[in-house]
Formats: structure tokens, sequence, C-alpha cells
């Protein structure tokens, strides 16, 4: 087979099959499905198992987290190319086609590529058109709840993709060690990225390659344990993969962001999950400065590079999210 598609899932029954079922649909038909489950106790497996035997499934006892169950679905799955997809995706009939035509006819300097994400019961709306980094030291998706109007119909070189959808290179995958499975998950993708950006890796977004995303489908079980967890990895994610000039001449900014995240947070009472999850991130802080040593002494291109990537407005980016999230 020429491309892995690895299926994280946890307690993801009700998706499972429309996320399966849009695969089977699809005009490329050289991959395998794998689908590895994350200890669910909702007869996941069991659903798998009776209607979907095509499908590998690797079973956890327990929960393990996102990067943990990728890494091991790569470990266990052949071919040149990963692709990655939520379980709560779904994705059009040329997706992967169209994702691993663009890596084939790319150098091996792009290591990955990302499609449009739409969400799914909103599909005039736009999830992320490809991930974003700013200067302050947060992720973001572009266009993130926009009306899809052709803004980003042209195929461009962006900051990482978004693992909920997405296509890798197992070459650039095996030599970045894969995903941190110290983040569990959130974040582990936006990680993965700018490592690859510091090895020299590009990501290649794709317009035509459409997948559509049921919004919080899984994270809507949780709680807030999503702004926990993503607070907590922002901290690991910046002292593990900004390099040291751009965080002494940027630190005014991402302290700035910590500031008024810290008040978004408050004043829509989730403050102590924020809280927790930075100080959590801090406690852990000699285990990223470790991984630091390793990720900062194999940077192969220039620092300027990376500058170059990072969005520049990020005041501005915050009060659209913030926006959006009204909307």
């Amino acid at each position: 087979m020429k491309v892995a598609v690895i299926i994280p899932n946890f307690n993801g029954r009700g998706f499972l099959p429309g996320c399966l079922d849009s695969l089977g649909r699809m005009s490329f038909k050289d991959f395998a499905a794998i689908v590895v489950d994350n200890g669910s106790t909702d007869g996941s497996v069991e659903l798998l198992r009776e209607h979907y035997p095509q499908v590998m499934v690797i079973g956890f006892a327990e929960n393990r987290g996102f990067s943990a169950a990728v890494n091991e679905g790569i470990r266990q799955s052949e071919g040149d190319f990963v692709a990655l997809l939520n379980n709560d995706t779904e994705v059009e009939g040329g997706w992967l086609g169209e994702l691993v035509g663009a890596l084939e006819e790319s150098g091996p300097e792009v290591g990955s590529c990302v499609g449009k994400i739409l969400y799914f019961d909103r599909r005039e709306r736009i999830d992320s058109a490809g991930d974003g980094f700013t200067r302050a030291g947060f992720n973001f998706k572009r266009g993130w709840q926009e009306r899809d109007q052709g803004q980003f119909d042209r195929p461009e070189m962006v900051f990482g993709a978004c693992a909920g959808a997405a296509l890798y290179r197992r070459a650039m995958l095996k030599e970045l060690g894969g995903f941190d499975e110290g983040f569990f998950a959130y974040l582990e993708d936006v990680d993965l990225s700018f490592r690859a950006q510091l090895k020299g890796y590009g990501c290649l977004y794709v317009p035509q390659a459409v997948a559509y995303h049921h919004f919080a489908g899984t994270s809507s079980q949780m709680g807030d344990f999503p702004i926990y967890q993503t607070q907590k990895n922002l901290v690991g994610l910046l002292v593990k993969d900004m390099p040291t000039g751009l965080l002494v001449r940027y630190l005014p900014s991402i302290i700035g962001f910590l500031l008024i995240s810290a008040l978004y947070y408050l004043l829509r009472g989730k403050g102590g999950s924020f809280i927790r999850g930075r100080i959590d991130g801090l406690r852990e802080i000699r285990s990223h400065l470790k991984k630091r040593q390793e990720v900062q002494g194999s940077i192969r291109v220039p620092v300027a590079r990376i500058d170059g990537m990072l969005e520049k407005r990020w005041l501005r980016v915050r009060l659209r999210a913030a926006r959006a999230k009204r909307m």
C-alpha cells in the first residue's frame, strides 16, 4: 500500500461509520485504513470488527493519548505516506488523491500537505486552511470560522498541517521521531510542524483536498480538559521549539499574549483550567529543556526563515478568533 490512513479513536462509535464510509468512496484506492483505539468503552472496537473487517484495528487497554496512538499506527503500518484523520471527519472523494499527487509532485523538502477543512454542519464555513504560528508564541487556524468565498483556493506553503486531516512523508516522520508523546493530546501536530520547519521541511496547502469536521465532536465529551491541555502544551512547545534569538526578541509579545489569554479565560469562568495548565507546563520544564537541546541542536535552516513564517499581527489574529467564538 502506498498510504497508511491512521485514525485515532476514543469513544467515537457514533462518528466512525461516517468517517470510514467516506474513505471507501474515495477515488484513490491505494491505501490501508488503520484505527488505533484508545481504550474506548462505547463499543467502537466491536463495531469495527463486525462491520469493517477490512480495517486494521490496534487496541490499547487505556487512553494513551493522540500522539501515542498515531505513533503506534505509524510503527505497525507500511507505505511511503502516512495520512492522519480524526474520527469525527468525513472526506470528499478526491481528498487523498489530491494530497498524494501534491506530495509526489513536490520535492523532498515538502514533508507534509493539508487540505481545506470545512465544518460538517456549516459547509460554507472554514475550520482550517492550514496552520499558522505567531510571534507571540501561539498557533492559529488560517481562515477559522470565515465564510468560504474562495479566499483560500490557491495552493501555497503554510506553517503546518492540522493532523485532523493531513498527509505526511513517512521518511520525515521517522527523522523527526514521530509525535511527542509527552504532549498526550492537543498541539502535538503544531509541535511536529515546528520541528519540521526547523529541519527545513515545508508544508503545502492543497485546497482541492476537502474534508468536513464535526467541530469538537470528540473533545466536547471532555469538559475543560482541552483548555488545560492546550495551555500546558503551549509551554512545552515554546520551550522546545522556539529558537533562542526569536524567544528573546518576541518575549514582550509572548508575555502580552499570556496576560490577554489569562484575562479572557478568567472572564469566561475558565481561569482555573488555564492556570493549572500553565503551572503544570512549567513543572515539566526540565523535560522540555532536555528535548530543547536535541531540537535546537539539529536546526538546518537560518533562523530568519523561521521568523519569516511567523505571523506578525498576532493581536489581530487573537481578536479575530475571540470574535469568531461568539458567532
